[in-house]
């Protein structure tokens, strides 16, 4: 319950994006934007005065994949639960598998119906395997700021997301561009089958003359917010794919990996998982692209 709301506004398509701008600029009042609410009505912010409810724009609640390229467009406030639906319904290939598999796995159904693709990744929490997911596969995040639209990969989003969000700017959309010659794979673990993973890997691997052509790693639980970790890459690139490779690729990850303990997972083992999960998620992308 957010206590200390004093205005609350809901923009029509009429005035769009525009005017939640221009709400979130003023700077009298402490104004944020309400896509699904599952992190901000959960968070509680004393200090949040107004809210912009973005459930009249119907211009950003789209799912689309170009015909020709393959290229997934999905607006901020399509909900995980419809992401999930539409990419295992309309879309093949093990990237959306992963990315559908990163909506799902997150709590239960009635929370996934509520919770919207851009509050996941406005709020980035580190366990988040969709936002993991997007991040492995260098998706594009496309804002919306006063002076114009202006596009970002997941990499240099999340890091200065806080920033960007500031200026103001509003998450339009976020986009995914297939590697037709990559294999996926996603790796959790979490303390049951519905709960949120605590620790989560995503690999990426193409192999060319029976090398390693290109690998890519990401892990969410292990900082503070999701990461990717190049050192692999470049451990793995010109190699010959082997569980030997790939359980010392996982140790290498595991010294990478700073965690910090909470009641569901202490450092050590978050640690230690992220070495067992980078090596199961790079020996499963291995045996899809072989």
């Amino acid at each position: 319950m957010l206590l200390n709301l004093r205005e609350y506004h809901r923009p029509g398509d009429a005035e769009g994006v525009a005017q939640a701008l221009k709400l979130l600029s003023r700077p009298d009042i402490r104004t944020v934007l309400l896509a699904g609410g599952d992190a901000l009505v959960g968070a509680a912010d004393p200090a949040v005065e107004a809210v912009v409810d973005l459930q009249a724009l119907a211009a950003l609640d789209f799912i689309s994949v170009d015909a020709s390229t393959q290229v997934l467009r999905v607006g901020v406030m399509t909900t995980r639960a419809a992401l999930e639906q539409y990419l295992e319904r309309e879309t093949p290939g093990a990237l959306y598998r992963v990315v559908a598999e990163g909506a799902r796995q997150w709590s239960g159904n009635v929370q996934r119906n509520r919770a919207t693709v851009g509050g996941a990744i406005a709020t980035a929490a580190p366990n988040d395997p969709l936002v993991v997911a997007l991040l492995a596969c260098n998706a594009q995040v496309t804002l919306m700021t006063l002076l114009g639209p202006r596009t970002l990969s997941m990499s240099e989003f999340l890091p200065a997301r806080a920033a960007l969000l500031a200026e103001p700017a509003l998450i339009a959309e976020v986009s995914v561009s297939p590697d037709r010659e990559a294999a996926w794979a996603l790796a959790s673990v979490a303390r049951t089958p519905s709960d949120a993973p605590i620790v989560i890997a995503v690999a990426m691997l193409s192999l060319e003359h029976g090398r390693c052509a290109a690998a890519r790693v990401a892990l969410g639980g292990v900082a503070e917010m999701p990461i990717m970790l190049p050192e692999i890459a470049t451990a793995v690139v010109g190699q010959i794919p082997s569980p030997k490779l790939f359980a010392a690729v996982g140790n290498r990850a595991a010294t990478l990996a700073q965690p910090t303990g909470d009641f569901r997972g202490s450092a050590e083992y978050r640690r230690a998982m992220a070495g067992v999960l980078t090596e199961r998620a790079l020996n499963m992308a291995w045996q899809m692209a072989a």
